[in-house]
Parts: structure tokens; sequence; C-alpha cells
């Protein structure tokens, strides 16, 4: 388990993060959200003892990363935003240095390096450099190293970056089956992955929380996971009121003769909404069903 707990961070005069708090239990997946500069990074070179918080805990299996880092460094598997590989040395020397590194007995390091190979895909290229590896197997490397000494908490930021789309699907199908083994603090631009990866949300902008909770509680609660797009031919107050009334709406959404309506939950028969249109004599031109996407609300709570 990972605790966040009134995390604070200043570079001179500037607060790159303020009083944060959250945490991520047991084998779930956490996506840290956030524009460029709302402090992601910063927050995960905290969690893993690069950095000094100015105020503020991370506990890590209840272990303070400042007071008792050594313990608490045992527990995580970091891969920074650029991987850490030597491109001189093959993919199997690498991690095996990364198990001295780590302090791995001699005995077990090879069976460490034949799992973390494993767990990548890397059998192909294990005696192949570095060097010589495309942009996804250097970032498969870097996530394989993370996983030496088998630690059961894994920080990950931005692992897809550079990647291109079948890249970015195998990786994406590696770090879920992660999930089954490790705790996981996913820090990503591509929104899609998150939500096909993650159990859990927080967003930050300019270093506050914007909003956090499980992802389907977000997407429900903010906006509502099913909207409906209404098109008439003239949208009026009475329309917008009775929509409002309606039976499992969250939330309507009005632009010009288009009507967006955030719903608790799918609703398969429409009816009631396309009469309600015609009741109040607005002139039903169509209506489509959408399932809201994290991105709505990403922008909804970092558009300033």
């Amino acid at each position: 388990m990972i605790e966040v707990k009134e995390l604070s961070k200043k570079f001179g005069d500037h607060w790159a993060l303020k009083n944060n708090s959250w945490e991520v239990a047991d084998k779930r997946a956490l996506g840290l959200l956030g524009p460029n500069g709302a402090g992601k990074s910063t927050t995960m070179k905290i969690m893993t003892g690069l950095l000094c918080s100015t105020e503020g805990r991370v506990l890590i299996d209840g272990q303070d990363i400042f007071l008792n880092p050594i313990e608490a460094k045992k527990k995580i598997g970091f891969l920074p935003e650029t991987p850490p590989v030597y491109e001189d040395l093959s993919v199997s020397n690498y991690l095996d240095f990364i198990c001295g590194l780590k302090s791995v007995p001699k005995k077990s390091r090879k069976a460490h390096v034949d799992l973390s190979i494993e767990k990548m895909s890397l059998e192909e290229v294990a005696f192949k450099k570095i060097g010589d590896l495309s942009k996804g197997f250097k970032q498969r490397v870097g996530i394989a190293q993370s996983l030496i000494g088998n630690p059961p908490i894994l920080i990950l930021d931005e692992p897809s970056v550079g990647l291109d789309p079948h890249q970015v699907y195998e990786l994406r199908n590696v770090i879920k089956a992660l999930k089954s083994d490790h705790t996981i603090v996913l820090s990503t631009h591509v929104l899609s992955e998150v939500q096909q990866i993650c159990d859990d949300v927080v967003i930050i902008d300019k270093g506050e929380i914007k909003t956090k909770g499980s992802l389907n509680q977000i997407l429900t609660e903010m906006k509502g996971g099913i909207f409906l797009e209404m098109k008439v031919n003239s949208c009026n107050e009475s329309l917008i009121a009775d929509l409002k009334k309606a039976n499992g709406v969250v939330n309507v959404k009005v632009q010009g003769n288009t009507l967006e309506i955030y719903l608790k939950d799918s609703i398969d028969n429409l009816d009631g909404f396309a009469q309600l249109a015609i009741k109040n004599n607005c002139g039903l031109v169509s209506m489509q069903k959408h399932q809201t996407q994290l991105e709505d609300i990403f922008i909804e709570v970092t558009k300033g």
C-alpha cells in the first residue's frame, strides 16, 4: 500500500506541490495525471526518495520513505521517464548488474533476471546490446530493471512516451498483466491507456489535486458514466428543466440546440427522453448514447 499524506514541495518561491493526499491499495493501479508542469514527476521523485518533500510524508507499505529509506526502497521498482539503461551492455548483463545494485544474493540473480525477461517478453533480445534495440524494447528493459528483486510496488513515469501505436498496445498489455502481482502508480498523457489499465485516478494541476478516487466513481459522479446527445430544432427552458428532473439524470449541458444529458447508469429505453422533447415542442432531430471518457473529465478539471 502507498500513502501520500499532505505532501508539499517548494522550489524557491514556487510551490510545485501543495498539500497532496491520496493512497493506493495493494495490487491496484493508480493513474497520476496532469498537464505538463503539474507536479507528477516531482511527486514520483519524492515517493522514491530522489527528492525530499518540504512538508508531508510518503509511506511505502507502512515505511516512511525518509525515516526508513532502505526498507522503503526495497519495496519499490522505479522507471523514470528516461530509462536508466547502459547501452553498451546486453539486456541480460544489464539486469544482472541491477541485481547487484539491489543486493540480490548471487545464487538468486539468474532466477531474478530470467523472471524479469519472461515478464517483459524480452527472450528474443536477451543477449543483444541495449543500444541496438528499438525504443519499445528499451522501454521494456527499463520496466524489467524495475522488476528486479520482485518489489511489491512499481512506479512508472511515462512508460509509453515516444512509442508507436503497436508498441503502446503491447506495453499496455504487459502493464495490465503486472497488476496481478504489483501495486502500480502510472504517470502518462495517454488517457485511454489509464482508462484501460488503472483502477484509481489522481488528477493534479499546478501542484494541487483537482479530483481523485476510483476511475468508475470519477466518471460517474463528475459527469455521469453515460451521456445522451440530443439534438432538437429549438431548445427551451422547460425542456431543460424536465430533463434535469428525469430519473437517473446527473446533469444537462446545453450548447445551442444540442443537449448532453449525463446519466448515472446506462438506459436502454430512450423513449421517455424523446417524449420530453416532443412534449415541450422542441422538435427532436436525433438522439445518440455515448460513454463518458476520462479525457472529458481531464479537460474539465484542468482547463483553468
